[in-house]
């Protein structure tokens, strides 16, 4: 069925139906966000104690990051190629920080 023209699309706008176009700018940019304004909560005046845990270094820190990203690796949450490119940078920042602590203990 043709569409029948009513001749009001390049009429002008009533004046109450005018918006500025940086409105109509500003109106596309937002479209479909919302803005949700939170209650302000007051921090406490103590902070909340922080567990403490401490994660093993050396061979046994070693043996704890490797072989969990060997199990992630074998279990598929990542790839061989994602998990084997993690362990060689894992092993040039080690070596990069091991460097580093010598240069500042021949400083010393």
């Amino acid at each position: 069925m043709p569409s029948v023209s009513t001749g009001r699309k390049n009429a002008p706008k009533p004046k109450s139906e005018q918006v500025p176009e940086h409105r109509d700018q500003e109106h596309a940019e937002h479209a479909g966000r919302v803005k949700i304004s939170l209650p302000h909560m007051p921090l406490p005046h103590m902070a909340l104690p922080h567990p403490q845990v401490r994660m093993p270094g050396g061979l046994p820190g070693n043996v704890l990051w490797f072989g969990g990203l060997t199990a992630v690796a074998v279990l598929g949450v990542v790839d061989w190629p994602v998990a084997a490119l993690v362990a060689a940078g894992t092993w040039v920042a080690e070596q990069h920080v091991k460097q580093s602590r010598r240069a500042q203990t021949t400083r010393a």
